[in-house]
């Protein structure tokens, strides 16, 4: 029986205690993909627009390593945490009594609420030892150092409002609701686009390219109060309030925040990478933190709108079933989104190789950014996208660690892959360059992926599925890559534009017309059942 069938199967089950509508398996998927689809889509808009004010250089190179400061918090002490453990314990304190799910939420929003500013104020207190540490090589050039200082104290605020935006969505994540919460970011690149099409106007001239970026920052953090007030309707219509409770008189959010608090780094580990990463990159050429940025960017497209959107409806199903004991509805549940992942993951690797160059330059060659830039940019592209496996593994496996129960084990392996990591980025830096950097995060990715698929196999709630599979998802990817790479030789001549249009577009009726043709029946998951 293949995937496809048994998720048919499983939706005419009647549980005992079915999940809110929009959470129930593929339908949910494919209503949260949606909303990240067109959050991504806005988020590759603003980076582009970015780019062509301010080119690919010292200057974005400042305001990427300063963004990295907040974004390592809000992964680790805002996303990170609430995933890894609050959404489990507050199923739990809800199935005890409505009350105790309340009492839960107040206490943890006012945790994370005056936690978030005690890190803020201590961002802004010692930003230059916080940028020395992401990007010690601007220690080398003053001005750069400077300006990545002040960017860095007018994006801590921004932890605040994105962390209790974080806490929010999980908090409607649990209510059943996830299509707001994914489409809430989008705040944050409205704003952005906007005032950079603020800054184009002939007012904006007389001021310098570094007040300019400082007004980023500004409206960035501005953007995250946004983001937070947006869900504010959703959350009291879900039965939350925004009251501060006493954190010490509940004893429960303190068990989840001290049992979690080592696997948030695990949910934080794309973040932890980039760290590494950027700190290396500031001693290369300029641009190259902004190629890395960039080139981030376009490897979690696939990720977020599948990979993570799969772990993000999976944990709480994966909950109740670890709850309730039913392993075998949690053994179906993970390897019917791990399938179901795999089947745009596997193209999206081959596709983001071949095209890696033309996506660069259809995405950031305007303005001022330039074609090296372009060039610069492919290069990482195409060495982090040999990672995209294993990135989309490890974040379902996680998923399915936390909704076990099992803290530990992600732990231990995001701690070799970090170490690798951090290993393979001095010895590849040397000969590749920022290259190299991408290559090192590639190879600690798949090798922390092999080690989670060791482990959930050791538990008996992972079955791959038979290499059939796999071997005709990668046939129709092969094809697919093989026909992009005719479509980039033979309209090299063309705007990169329309040279990637054509082979995106072509490719994923070629890849889906190699799935049907070998009769691979889950391609249907993707499809909706309509080819």
């Amino acid at each position: 029986m293949n995937t496809f069938e048994i998720l048919h199967r499983r939706s005419e089950k009647k549980p005992k205690n079915p999940a809110p509508a929009e959470t129930s398996g593929i339908p949910g998927l494919f209503r949260l993909s949606s909303a990240t689809l067109a959050t991504k889509v806005l988020g590759y808009a603003r980076d582009a627009l970015l780019v062509a004010v301010f080119g690919g250089g010292a200057l974005t190179d400042a305001y990427y390593a300063a963004f990295r400061i907040p974004n390592l918090f809000r992964r680790t002490l805002g996303e990170g945490a609430v995933n890894a453990g609050f959404i489990p314990a507050l199923e739990k304190e809800k199935a005890a009594s409505g009350d105790n799910g309340r009492l839960f939420f107040s206490s943890a929003w006012t945790l994370i609420f005056f936690l978030s500013l005690a890190l803020a104020a201590l961002g802004i207190t010692f930003r230059a030892e916080l940028v020395k540490a992401i990007s010690y090589g601007f220690t080398a050039r003053p001005e750069q150092f400077a300006l990545a200082g002040a960017v860095t104290a007018l994006l801590m605020p921004h932890l605040v409002f994105v962390n209790a935006s974080a806490l929010f969505a999980a908090a409607l994540n649990s209510a059943g609701e996830f299509f707001l919460p994914a489409l809430a970011p989008a705040a944050f690149s409205l704003v952005i686009i906007g005032y950079l099409f603020v800054i184009r106007s002939p007012f904006a001239r007389p001021l310098s390219p570094a007040v300019l970026l400082m007004g980023l920052a500004a409206a960035a953090t501005a953007s995250g109060l946004i983001q937070a007030a947006a869900l504010i309707p959703s959350l009291k219509k879900a039965g939350y309030g925004l009251k501060f409770s006493n954190p010490f008189k509940t004893p429960a959010v303190w068990r989840t925040m001290l049992f979690t608090a080592p696997a948030a780094a695990v949910m934080a580990q794309d973040q932890i990478s980039l760290f590494i990463n950027t700190m290396y990159a500031s001693f290369l050429e300029p641009g190259s933190i902004t190629a890395i940025y960039n080139a981030a960017r376009l490897i979690q497209f696939p990720v977020s709108l599948f990979a993570a959107a799969a772990a993000a409806i999976s944990l709480p199903e994966l909950a109740r079933n670890s709850a309730a004991n039913r392993l075998e509805d949690f053994g179906l549940a993970l390897t019917a989104s791990f399938k179901t992942t795999a089947l745009i993951i596997i193209p999206a690797t081959l596709g983001l190789m071949a095209l890696s160059l033309p996506l660069s330059r259809a995405l950031f060659e305007h303005g001022r950014f330039t074609y090296e830039g372009s060039v610069l940019t492919a290069g990482v592209l195409f060495y982090l996208a040999l990672g995209l496996p294993g990135y989309g593994v490890n974040k379902l496996a996680a998923a399915a660690c936390y909704g076990a129960g099992d803290m530990k084990t992600p732990v231990k392996i995001v701690l070799v892959q970090t170490a690798l990591n951090a290993v393979l980025c001095f010895i590849l830096m040397r000969s590749l360059g920022a290259r190299g950097l991408a290559l090192a995060t590639a190879l600690s990715s798949l090798a922390a992926a092999a080690l989670f698929a060791r482990a959930l196999k050791a538990r008996g709630v992972l079955s791959p599925g038979p290499a059939a599979f796999y071997c005709k998802a990668l046939a129709s990817a092969g094809v697919m890559a093989a026909f992009c790479l005719a479509a980039k030789y033979f309209l090299s001549g063309f705007h990169p534009v329309f040279t990637v249009a054509l082979a995106v577009g072509g490719g994923i009726a070629v890849y889906f017309g190699g799935l049907k043709a070998l009769g691979l029946q889950e391609r249907k998951l993707i499809t909706g059942g309509r080819f």
